[in-house]
């Protein structure tokens, strides 16, 4: 078994059909018992102000409605924060090392045909890797999740070896902080739309990895399911 610290994290930390979850309960937010001070904030503000606050306000997972459809428009958008603008992307990169990757399983989406795509953030591009879509498999590896749902599924992978050439094992734990960035304005991007997004975190890796046909050291991390 490969020894490497940051492979077998991700080795260990991969669900299969045999395993089961704890779910014992949900963990307590940290509270100071007897802080020195308190200071009460202004209430949030959904209202008025920057779009960016309306949006922040109705930010919350939810799952589309069955059936949907997306706009390529809609699709652009939502990708938008993925994009490479003026030779940086819109999320942070540790030495701009950028391990993250970023596949299209498009189901219904006006004015492209269904089937696997990769997003090559450079030109803000999908290239076709697939012309079908398979989704009782892909039902199987979000462990029941129906796509029904998804008018499209992107699924954010990572590379974590480019992070380690400059930062060895503790780009690890920067390839899965540039997920979760990337993730959160995906999420947002989708939600400022009006659009469907649910994050699907919990899924089978293995079974992902071979619908995705990744390479060997490319690891799925989040499964956003796209819809209205």
């Amino acid at each position: 078994m490969d020894k490497h610290p940051g492979k077998l994290f991700y080795r260990l930390s991969r669900l299969t059909p045999e395993d089961q979850l704890p779910l014992k309960r949900k963990p307590r937010a940290k509270v100071y018992a007897n802080p020195l001070e308190t200071q009460a904030l202004p209430p949030l503000r959904g209202e008025g102000g920057p779009p960016l606050f309306r949006a922040l306000a109705r930010l919350w997972p939810a799952l589309p409605e069955v059936g949907s459809a997306l706009t390529l428009n809609d699709l652009s958008q939502v990708l938008f924060p993925l994009a490479e603008r003026g030779g940086a992307r819109g999320f942070p990169s540790a030495g701009e090392a950028y391990p993250l990757e970023a596949y299209l399983v498009v189901r219904r989406v006006e004015g492209v045909f269904p089937g696997l795509y990769h997003y090559f953030p450079k030109e803000h591009q999908l290239f076709q890797l697939g012309g079908k879509v398979e989704d009782e498999a892909w039902n199987e590896a979000l462990m029941g999740l129906s796509l029904e749902r998804a008018a499209a599924l992107l699924v954010l992978t990572l590379v974590p070896e480019r992070s380690e050439a400059l930062f060895g094992l503790r780009g690890y734990r920067y390839a899965l902080l540039e997920a979760g960035y990337a993730a959160g304005l995906v999420l947002l991007a989708a939600t400022g739309q009006g659009l469907g997004a649910y994050p699907a975190e919990t899924f089978y890796d293995e079974a992902v990895a071979r619908l995705l046909r990744l390479p060997e050291g490319e690891y799925p991390a989040v499964v956003v399911i796209l819809g209205r």
